[in-house]
């Protein structure tokens, strides 16, 4: 899958394969192909300094290549947007960053799981939720909900056909629920059937679930996080910024509000608030009003901002720092 194509000054073609990561130098007089370089899946462009050649990658590194199969790394490899967290029973963390997924064992090292070019792969993933061992459910850009399991390379999927997904979380019962942030829904989906749960929401898009079944939804757009009960949506806790990534753990209610740049743990059975970091880097800078990107062909609907959440077993929380390209680890006190 040729994606970008230029001429050295020898006259040879220099092309990049997103899907294999191969640089190939072609003779364009004979058609003979020489691999220059091999390198992870997503490579998007190269260009010339000179005799120099350089090559970047969707996921955000840039390498030289020396030459004799050699390279050098210039900008290092990393996340280059993570969205949805989900960590499950085993301790594997999922990372949605859009184009690609990244796995992370306990105290292991990340892993690719898959990207857009990869087998099994649901597409541009957003929203993530832990459904077993190795099992997740993710919503993706091109309006689909799916099930996911990264170790295998297999998906399929569950429902789609909506306007901009973001947060994802199971009930107890099994139902997927997720928030249509396009239309200001929140719906569910089990065995098949969708369901409407609450319309009229203002930017949906955090989604979470306790342990006796209640659905929390935070309203980026409407500063605060609403309970679902009989089709309406009641205010549990406001006067917040930008929330989007939301958990809840036992009567502990956590938000991530990216318009004050805060993780808040609001205590839902005393009522209490308190911010246990600040200052996090996700969201974007002061004075900035980030643009929702467009659509890319059949690869990805609209693209936007997500800064997910997710908990370990040990209380450790999990954030998308969406402006640095990390994921935090934050223990609270």
């Amino acid at each position: 899958m040729p994606d970008s194509v230029k001429f050295d000054s020898q006259g040879f073609i220099i092309s990049t394969q997103v899907h294999s990561g191969q640089v190939l130098r072609i003779d364009p007089r004979s058609g003979e192909r020489t691999v220059l370089a091999s390198l992870t899946p997503g490579l998007d462009n190269v260009t010339f300094v000179g005799e120099r050649m350089f090559v970047s990658n969707i996921s955000g590194y840039i390498v030289e290549i020396l030459g004799g199969g050699k390279t050098k790394d210039l900008v290092p490899d990393g996340l280059s947007w993570p969205l949805g967290l989900a960590m499950d029973s085993n301790g594997l963390l999922l990372v949605a960053d859009g184009p690609f997924s990244y796995t992370i064992p306990k105290g292991g090292e990340r892993r690719l799981a898959g990207m857009l070019f990869t087998q099994g792969y649901p597409g541009y993933s957003r929203g993530a939720a832990a459904a077993g061992p190795g099992e997740f459910v993710v919503t993706t850009a091109n309006g689909a909900v799916a099930r996911y399991w990264p170790l295998e390379e297999r998906s399929e999927v569950l429902a789609s056909g909506f306007d901009q997904l973001y947060g994802v979380a199971i009930a107890p019962g099994g139902a997927v629920i997720f928030a249509e942030q396009g239309t200001g829904r929140v719906l569910s989906v089990q065995s098949g059937a969708v369901e409407t749960l609450v319309t009229g929401l203002r930017k949906p898009s955090g989604v979470a679930v306790g342990a006796d079944g209640t659905c929390y939804v935070s309203e980026s757009a409407g500063g605060r996080v609403v309970k679902l009960s009989g089709g309406k949506a009641e205010a549990v806790l406001d006067g917040l910024k930008k929330p989007q990534g939301i958990l809840v753990r036992g009567s502990l209610l956590y938000v991530a509000d990216v318009g004050s740049k805060e993780l808040i743990e609001y205590d839902l059975a005393k009522g209490t608030r308190r911010s246990i970091a600040s200052e996090l880097p996700v969201g974007a800078p002061p004075g900035v009003v980030p643009k929702v990107l467009g659509a890319i062909g059949n690869l990805s609907g609209p693209m936007g901002p997500f800064a997910g959440l997710a908990a370990g077993a040990d209380g450790t929380l999990y954030v998308s720092a969406d402006a640095e390209g990390s994921v935090m680890a934050i223990r609270p006190a």
